[in-house]
């Protein structure tokens, strides 16, 4: 058993109680031996019991769980007190066994409770000090024994329960230290997920921005080498375009490197911006582009407008890489409780599971599926291929305007 002060404070006043009690009942008999009184094979007796009683209290635990054992054996060791004091010549040092009595009571009983059992030993004490000194004299130390009494109770309860505050103080302390270390380790584990999430949506952003912007630039580039000794004012108006997609990469690339920051586009309403995507790629492919939008759509916060301009940067780039298309259909409409971004093609196709380079649709994929969502390819009816970008909104309002 650990020994924490409670303990050795308790077995304390348990080993001053038993002691108390050995020491008066030894000073009785010693009182009735030496006199050679009659009555004292009887007080001999009344005494081992009192001292058997005792020291189960003291020493003991197996009535601790029964309240109504530990009535028993006060009730019975208040008897034999009473029974010693009764007896011929009433001694009064056996009224000192009520302190023992008292700080046991207060130690294994409820207030309401010892004080009864205070009040019921200053009964039994005044009760005998009036007979034997009348009732001047046995009222005057019945008062002080009674205030000896709970006095002594006060203290031994008031010293259990300090020490039983300051081991429950010391246990939530422990518990506190055990739990902030617990959220140390979760902090820690959150701030790691954080990072590698942040990576994630960098590599992200990079690839959409910059990457779309190079991409367009270098097709553009290659259109106007092969123009320049055909049509030297197209190529012209295509390298003026290119530099112009150049410098919006390089101003996209230190905002995202500054500020980790999406670029201006995605914080407009999303019909402006798709619009000014769909007139960019227009210009810069020579390829038609039709954008349906609906007349209305529910207000979208800043991360679903952001993915789903991102989408459609990333299938128009798509198309351009890879379809061979001359027209492309893009299309933003309600769907099943959500919104949904469709761009399709007329090309020759692109593979309807990416490959291991695809990382622009596996970041469309992981886009969706932080906001519950979908992105998948399909073929596209008279050929093609069609990209759908789908996000729920069943949470949000649905009665304003992009």
């Amino acid at each position: 058993m650990k020994l924490t002060r409670e303990y050795l404070t308790k077995k304390l006043i348990n080993l001053s109680g038993f002691v108390v009690v050995l020491a008066a009942g030894g000073l009785g008999l010693l009182d009735f031996f030496t006199n050679n009184y009659s009555n004292r094979w009887l007080v001999l007796a009344l005494v081992t019991i009192l001292f058997l009683l005792n020291a189960i209290i003291h020493f003991t635990s197996w009535w601790w769980g029964s309240i109504r054992r530990q009535r028993l054996l006060m009730a019975a060791i208040t008897v034999l007190t009473v029974a010693l004091l009764a007896v011929p010549p009433h001694l009064s040092l056996f009224v000192i066994l009520f302190f023992v009595l008292s700080v046991t009571a207060a130690m294994l009983f409820e207030p309401r409770e010892w004080v009864l059992w205070i009040a019921a030993f200053t009964f039994i004490s005044a009760s005998f000090f009036i007979t034997k000194h009348g009732w001047s004299d046995g009222l005057f130390s019945a008062i002080i024994y009674a205030s000896a009494y709970y006095f002594f109770a006060s203290f031994a309860k008031s010293t259990a329960d300090a020490q039983r505050a300051e081991q429950e103080s010391k246990r939530l302390l422990q518990e506190l230290q055990t739990a902030h270390q617990q959220l140390q380790a979760y902090a820690d584990q959150v701030q790691e997920l954080t990072i590698v999430e942040e990576r994630s949506r960098l590599a992200r952003e990079m690839h959409d921005t910059v990457g779309h912007r190079l991409t367009v630039s270098a097709v553009q580039l290659e259109a106007a080498q092969r123009l320049i000794s055909k049509d030297p004012g197209r190529a012209e108006q295509m390298v003026g375009t290119v530099r112009e997609q150049i410098g919006e990469a390089l101003a996209e690339l230190r905002q995202a490197v500054a500020a980790l920051r999406a670029p201006v586009e995605e914080d407009l309403c999303l019909d402006v911006s798709l619009q000014r995507l769909a007139e960019q790629f227009r210009q810069g492919t020579g390829l038609t582009v039709e954008l349906e939008m609906p007349v209305e759509l529910p207000e979208l916060p800043p991360q679903h407008r952001r993915a789903l301009y991102r989408a459609a940067q990333e299938s128009l780039t798509n198309v351009q890489r890879h379809a061979q298309a001359k027209n492309v259909w893009m299309q933003l409409q309600r769907q099943d409780g959500g919104v949904a971004l469709s761009v399709s093609d007329d090309g020759v196709g692109v593979p309807l599971k990416p490959g291991p380079g695809g990382f622009g649709l596996k970041g469309l994929q992981e886009r969706a599926a932080q906001l519950g969502g979908d992105f998948y390819l399909s073929p596209r009816p008279g050929g093609g291929t069609r990209a759908t970008f789908f996000v729920p909104l069943s949470s949000l309002n649905y009665d304003t305007r992009v």
